[in-house]
């Protein structure tokens, strides 16, 4: 009995010795794991805060390419200058406006430009306010204006060189001009005809055919006619169109913009105006440029160009200039 009391008391304390080996086991383990999470927490925080979740990187601004502003397009005016070209070193001008307050004094340049010698038309022959410019030589040039008395178109010319103008009644049977009593009409070689607008502010009468011309009327729209004004072409628009003269091969035209359609132009700013080439079918091609600090507004009606001997006459501000490569440089 004794033997196996003593036995029970030893499988007692083992079984309680057990029971603290496994406890103090689970407890240690317990303590681990919340150790390790800690770690892993703690470990998660540091990653996250060293190495920041991605964000979508915006896409760049768009920045938009610099393009020029073109000058604001202005009316057409009827012209004030009046100048024809007769070689690259004369040329004849003259300034205009109304009847019959405004003398016919022609001027006449044989040293490029640099100096004009004026002449008076209106003591002999009574013409005041021209309309048109026709000069064949430094000796010989032909004029439309009105007559003083009333205003009624007169036709002159001088054969020497300004010293002495008459009149050429018979002549204006065959003269293109405009009245500007009656804008809606033109005059040609075949008499008077309809314009194709209701205003017509600039004729230019082709050098090469007498019964080809081009008129800009008031609305900016641009026409041509061969067969001396008893048809018309379509209408082409050039914006900006201040001035228009005939050319040997077409027409030539000085633009305070290149904004039209009917135009091609070098995108490079022209800090003035532009020099436009017509053919006959109106094509229009911007040829080159005149740098100016005149505001659109005060170049309407105030620009006049002339081509001859290939070589293209400016009359704008103070100045008249000349080229021989269409106006990319100047003399």
């Amino acid at each position: 009995m004794p033997q196996q009391s003593r036995r029970r008391r030893l499988i007692a304390y083992s079984a309680v010795g057990l029971f603290l080996l496994i406890d103090a086991v689970l407890i240690t383990s317990a303590l681990t794991s919340t150790s390790v999470d800690a770690a892993v927490d703690a470990s998660s925080t540091t990653a996250a805060s060293a190495f920041p979740t991605a964000s979508p990187t915006p896409s760049p601004a768009v920045i938009p390419t610099p393009t020029r502003t073109p000058s604001p397009a202005v009316a057409p005016v009827p012209a004030s200058r009046l100048l024809s070209a007769v070689s690259n070193t004369a040329a004849w001008r003259a300034t205009t406006g109304p009847c019959p307050a405004t003398a016919a004094s022609p001027e006449l340049s044989t040293d490029s430009g640099a100096s004009w010698t004026a002449s008076n038309a209106t003591a002999p022959t009574g013409v005041t306010g021209l309309q048109a410019i026709t000069a064949q030589s430094e000796s010989v040039a032909e004029f439309v204006g009105l007559d003083d008395a009333d205003c009624a178109p007169q036709f002159v010319k001088t054969f020497i060189g300004g010293d002495n103008y008459s009149s050429y009644p018979d002549e204006l049977d065959a003269a293109w001009y405009v009245d500007p009593a009656d804008r809606a009409t033109v005059h040609g070689p075949d008499g008077l005809a309809p314009a194709p607008c209701d205003a017509v502010v600039t004729l230019a009468a082709s050098s090469a055919d007498a019964d080809s011309a081009a008129v800009l009327c008031a609305d900016g729209r641009l026409f041509a006619t061969t067969d001396a004004a008893t048809t018309w072409s379509p209408p082409v628009t050039v914006a900006g169109m201040v001035t228009l003269t005939a050319t040997p091969t077409g027409f030539s035209a000085v633009t305070t913009a290149v904004t039209a359609s009917s135009a091609t132009a070098d995108p490079a700013t022209c800090a003035g105006v532009n020099l436009v080439a017509l053919n006959a079918d109106l094509v229009a091609t911007v040829t080159g440029c005149y740098e100016t600090d005149e505001t659109p507004a005060a170049l309407a009606g105030n620009v006049a160009v002339a081509v001859a001997d290939d070589t293209l006459w400016l009359w704008i501000g103070d100045a008249t200039v000349r080229s021989t490569d269409a106006g990319r440089t100047w003399l």
